[in-house]
């Protein structure tokens, strides 16, 4: 149910804004863990998603987890997949 909404609700969503770059989600089904990695082109851009959009994010799906999700923001250090790098 959780990975059906994301990717019906959430995906798009994020698709629509400003500076979003890709969303990796992983989901553990024996731990009943998910944990999602998103990306963006500038802190400016994370920065506004987190006060702009993950409140509506986060309430889509409240059905979904238990307690309050933790939410961390990072640099990215160095990536071989993406054409990201660090500032």
């Amino acid at each position: 149910m959780a990975t059906r909404k994301f990717e019906e609700k959430i995906i798009p969503t994020l698709r629509r804004r400003h500076g979003f770059r890709d969303e990796v989600s992983f989901f553990d089904r024996d731990r009943n863990e998910s944990v999602a990695i998103s990306f963006r082109d500038t802190e400016a851009d994370a920065r506004k998603y987190e006060k702009d959009t993950y409140p509506e994010m986060a309430k889509t799906l409240s059905d979904t987890f238990e307690g309050t999700p933790d939410v961390k923001g990072f640099e990215v250090a160095d990536a071989t997949w993406y054409k990201i790098h660090a500032s």
